[in-house]
């Protein structure tokens, strides 16, 4: 008991369980294959966002921005800070009350501004929309000014008593004349006050009593000189000093209330005086949008977006990237990625049409995407039972081979294609593998899983080997799914049983293709059940290849899938080498671990994988070619 809890902590090779592994980190060589991994989106990406970019400088309204300063100062002294502060804060909130702005707004018409009634869009699709009340005048200048507030601001210059103003416009004149006016506006509402206007209209009343009193004067003044008439001069003299004196004493009086007004005031509240510094001058240059930042930007957000999405396409394929690095860890030679071709074809179907060759129309189909549907499935999984073979007189001498528009014959109908490129390297790696100065003519073809389309790559190998002029039989020891033999030779009433019963000769089980004159031997039939691990490891089967040994120069032999069965390793006393077909989209981790037991078995005789239906872009940016 104690021995398995340790053993389910520690692996055989002193190393821990996955689960307990430190998280790797980041190295730059891997940084290095992201960037080039994703330099194609990255770069898209960055792209489109420039085109945005440049698309938004094209079609968006420079905005320019006037300035203009303003001092605050107060006729008291005051060293506290926090007072100085408040009083100039203060002043900034008057500069951007609703009063200022509704009279600048008046002045310069600017409710019937094209620029402040644009802004009024929003009401319209909002009234449409039924989320707003019909608009009406004073709503409609409540927007205006509204606006108006939004592109006027204000600030405290440091520790002093300036307050710049600036104002955002389309028109770079509108925007100095607008904030000129504000400023004047600010100026002018010091003296809107009511006590200043009260003080106003006493000086007024002031200089209207000091020219009164001043006429009265100069009347009897000038009477006085020019009298005639001693009884009614004195009585008009004495109307013209009484007149006088009246003028001179409301004088008096007013100029006493004056001098009293200014008293209070002056102790009441501290006396601000405001000034324009520098006035709003039309600004030269735009202050949005400027092309550098935006530009820069864009670059910057296009970047990142490109790395985000490179990370998550890395995240959709992690699964697939850890299978292939599971790969690496058994050190097998990845031969080639073999491409999908669909058994449609249309280069197949255009060279088939153009070569005169008319094609039968097939009763199975077969594609990469897996094996054609066996003829016969027997209920009994570990055993096959098939009919007693006719005699040699019943069997039809022709035995052709019978050519579909499956996608073993691509590389006839289409040498130059990546399928047929692909299935070239298979050979080369082949004829390139000598063991012990031999050369390698029995090569066993089988896949992780069923439905990996090996069957196809077998076939479509042995083609292209007898295409190139070799001597290739082809032989289908799939005797759990003898779905090769369905698809070359669906009438084939003889083949590999009856050959090793003695039922049939090689000869007469043998079916030819006539163009590349490749040799297919079928499964064959048995009158008793059949257990294909005893017959993959039987010695009549291994006289049977040593026979072909002689006859061709490459037998290329069909296997089961490994994960299904011991077939493979029944099998492994017939092959020179064996070749690992493993269909890139369905590889998990799962599979690589089964297959680790399997392929360290036959690591003598494992020539390298081949990753069917594979993306070749995919492939390249993993690197697993090795």
């Amino acid at each position: 008991m104690l021995q398995q809890t340790t053993e389910n902590w520690v692996n055989r090779d002193n190393t821990p369980p996955p689960e307990f592994r430190p998280a790797p980190i980041v190295s730059l060589p891997e940084v290095i294959a992201f960037i080039r991994r994703r330099l194609l989106m990255i770069s898209l990406t960055c792209l489109a966002t420039m085109g945005i970019a440049i698309l938004y400088l094209i079609i968006t309204v420079p905005t320019f921005t006037a300035r203009a300063q303003l001092i605050v100062d107060s006729k008291v002294p005051t060293a506290d800070a926090a007072a100085v502060a408040t009083i100039v804060q203060s002043q900034i909130e008057i500069m951007k009350s609703d009063s200022i702005a509704i009279a600048v707004i008046e002045k310069l018409s600017l409710a019937e501004d094209p620029e402040f009634a644009t802004g009024h869009g929003s009401g319209v699709i909002s009234r449409m929309l039924g989320w707003s009340r019909p608009e009406t005048k004073a709503s409609a200048v409540r927007r205006t000014v509204e606006l108006f507030e939004r592109r006027l601001s204000a600030k405290r210059v440091g520790p002093t008593y300036l307050v710049e103003l600036t104002f955002e416009s389309r028109d770079p004149d509108r925007a100095a004349q607008i904030l000129n006016a504000v400023a004047e506006k600010y100026i002018t509402h010091q003296l809107d006050r009511t006590d200043l206007q009260d003080e106003t209209w006493v000086k007024d009343r002031l200089s209207e009593l000091s020219a009164q009193a001043s006429a009265a004067r100069k009347a009897f003044e000038d009477y006085s000189r020019n009298k005639k008439d001693a009884g009614e001069s004195a009585a008009t003299i004495d109307e013209l000093a009484a007149a006088a004196e009246s003028s001179k004493s409301a004088y008096d009086n007013f100029r006493l209330v004056l001098r009293k007004m200014e008293a209070t005031r002056q102790l009441s509240s501290p006396v601000l005086v405001a000034s324009l510094v520098s006035g709003a001058s039309p600004p030269l240059r735009a202050t949005w949008p400027k092309p550098r930042i935006v530009l820069g930007t864009s670059i910057v957000v296009g970047t990142l977006l490109g790395i985000a999405v490179g990370l998550l396409r890395d995240l959709m394929e992690r699964g697939t990237r850890a299978s292939w690095e599971a790969w690496k860890g058994l050190q097998l030679a990845c031969i080639v990625a073999v491409p999908t071709v669909t058994s449609g074809d249309v280069w197949t179907k255009l060279t088939a049409v153009f070569s005169g060759r008319a094609q039968k129309k097939p009763t199975k189909s077969a594609s990469l995407s897996g094996p054609v549907t066996s003829m016969r499935k027997d209920p009994m999984p570990s055993a096959m039972r098939a009919p007693t073979s006719p005699s040699l007189a019943d069997r039809p001498r022709s035995r052709n081979i019978v050519r579909t528009a499956s996608p073993i014959w691509t590389v006839t109908d289409a040498p130059q294609s990546r399928f047929a490129e692909s299935l070239l390297e298979i050979k080369l790696a082949i004829d390139a593998m000598n063991r012990g100065g031999e050369r390698n003519q029995v090569i066993g073809i089988t896949s992780m899983q069923p439905s990996e389309g090996k069957s196809t790559v077998a076939a479509a190998l042995a083609l292209l080997m007898a295409q190139a002029g070799a001597r290739v039989i082809l032989l289908d020891c799939n005797l759990r799914n003898r779905s090769l033999s369905a698809e070359l030779a669906p009438t084939a009433s003889s083949g590999i049983l009856d050959v090793m019963t003695g039922a049939a000769s090689v000869s007469e089980a043998t079916w030819t293709d006539s163009k590349s004159q490749l040799a297919f031997l079928p499964v064959g039939n048995s009158s008793r059940p059949i257990y294909a691990s005893d017959v993959l490891a039987s010695e009549k089967l291994s006289r049977l290849c040593q026979i072909l040994r002689d006859a061709y120069e490459y037998v290329i032999v069909d296997l089961p899938a490994e994960t299904s069965s011991m077939d493979v390793r029944a099998a492994a006393h017939l092959l020179d080498s064996l070749v690992l077909v493993v269909d890139a989209g369905r590889m998990n981790v799962g599979v690589v671990e089964r297959a680790r037991k399997i392929c360290s078995d036959m690591d003598e005789i494992m020539l390298g994988v081949v990753l069917n239906k594979a993306d070749v872009e995919l492939v390249k940016r993993y690197g697993l070619r090795s």
